[in-house]
């Protein structure tokens, strides 16, 4: 019986040390996209992405055009405050920031506003 007691003791042992080992809790980042908004425009516009005042990407947008393509691929950040921008690329001047509070895992559109004259 003691041979039994041991081998189940054993089992026991390797299972609290390699379950824990797993059970580490990590919060889900968020996610960001950023989506032209251009009523009046016509246009192939390019496009660059700032999270925190950091370049994150860039893209060019096509708007009203064959090929429309006005929303930009998911950029991951932390949850929490994230002051979020765009502007033409190249130009140090965004057109749009806002600041918001993310939550873990989730997820953002900020909508840019442009407008073409």
């Amino acid at each position: 019986m003691g041979r039994y007691l041991r081998a189940a003791w054993g089992v026991a042992t390797l299972t609290s040390v390699f379950g824990c080992a797993g059970s580490t809790s990590i919060d889900p980042r968020s996610t960001v996209f950023f989506k032209l908004d251009a009523p009046l425009c016509s246009s192939v516009i390019p496009v660059q992405f700032h999270i925190d005042d950091a370049l994150v990407g860039q893209d060019t947008f096509v708007v009203h055009l064959a090929n429309e393509h006005t929303k930009s691929r998911g950029f991951v950040t932390t949850a929490g405050r994230h002051k979020l921008g765009g502007g033409i690329f190249g130009s140090q001047n965004g057109w749009f920031d806002t600041t918001v509070t993310l939550r873990a895992g989730e997820t953002f559109t900020d909508t840019l506003h442009f407008y073409c004259s």
